[in-house]
């Protein structure tokens, strides 16, 4: 049975806050707006039940937090997803920066240690670790946080557009679900150790980096373009929005171009020459054969499989 709800959240002078319940399961997003900072502190009640033992996955798509889980202190920023485990019993202080943009968005899931080991295999050094963890106490990824991967992105998307109601609804969250939380096991796996060192100046124009390519999917924007239009040499913008990001620049307008390409082919209005002239490609055959590659089949199979 899922339950969906949307409300407001009283302690945010405007918010947008949807959460979606299932069996094990709770799904969590929104947006918020802060004018100041916010401090809040939570002590749940029940203290041993191990139904109250959670898993918790959260994504700060915008927006920075710093918290406290057992006296231990990490932040996530924007564009990062990081891992917990905690009981209702456990204290948990959070404090939350306004965004530099205006919003904080977010987008988080929590699921049971009952779920937590039914559906998922121990076969990773980090899910190993999580497993063990999980059982004695609370704990925090204090490691370096991974970023928000295209993938990542777009299976969020799909989790909160909710194309079905009912059983097929939980089928269909639980499958995504899964399929995300794999793809942060992934990043985790994988986590390159080495961190180049970013001012918040650098993180700022790694952002307008990123803005600047979603605004222009139109052109090819290349390297040195968007060198000159935020001011960073092209090695340190490189390995910059990579880290941030945890993707290439190259991927990142790759995607954001095939994500336009779907929301255009769905609305069914365009011919497939003003799709791939609208997504930067000077020929309809080069901009098929990406979409192709990306997705698995033709635009026009897309467009009939969604007419």
């Amino acid at each position: 049975m899922t339950s969906f709800q949307s409300y407001r959240d009283q302690r945010f002078p405007v918010s947008n806050i949807r959460l979606l319940e299932t069996d094990g399961m709770s799904i969590t997003w929104g947006t918020f707006h802060l004018t100041d900072e916010l401090y809040i502190q939570k002590y749940p009640a029940d203290t041993n039940n191990p139904e109250n033992k959670y898993f918790l996955s959260h994504f700060c798509i915008s927006g920075n937090t710093e918290s406290t889980i057992t006296k231990r202190q990490f932040s996530i920023f924007g564009g990062q997803h990081s891992f917990f485990s905690v009981r209702e019993l456990s204290s948990v202080h959070l404090h939350i920066a306004p965004s530099r943009r205006g919003d904080n968005s977010f987008f988080e899931y929590s699921l049971s240690q009952q779920y937590f080991k039914e559906h998922f295999i121990q076969d990773s050094r980090v899910l190993n670790d999580m497993a063990n963890r999980i059982e004695k106490e609370p704990f925090c990824w204090v490691g370096k946080n991974p970023s928000i991967t295209p993938s990542m992105t777009y299976l969020i998307s799909e989790i909160t557009r909710q194309p079905y109601s009912g059983a097929m609804r939980s089928l269909f969250l639980e499958c995504k679900i899964i399929e995300l939380y794999l793809a942060q096991i992934h990043s985790f796996d994988s986590c390159d150790c080495k961190i180049l060192k970013l001012s918040r100046g650098d993180i700022d124009r790694l952002y307008d980096a990123r803005d600047y390519i979603s605004e222009n999917l139109n052109k090819k924007v290349s390297i040195s373009t968007l060198s000159r239009e935020i001011g960073m040499n092209q090695t340190k913008l490189k390995a910059g929005f990579k880290q941030l990001f945890g993707t290439t620049i190259f991927d990142y307008a790759i995607d954001q171009k095939m994500k336009l390409a779907i929301a255009l082919l769905e609305e069914n209005r365009l011919s497939l020459t003003e799709i791939s002239d609208k997504t930067g490609y000077s020929h309809p055959n080069h901009f098929s054969s990406a979409f192709k590659r990306k997705f698995g089949v033709s635009p026009s199979m897309f467009e009939f499989r969604h007419q």
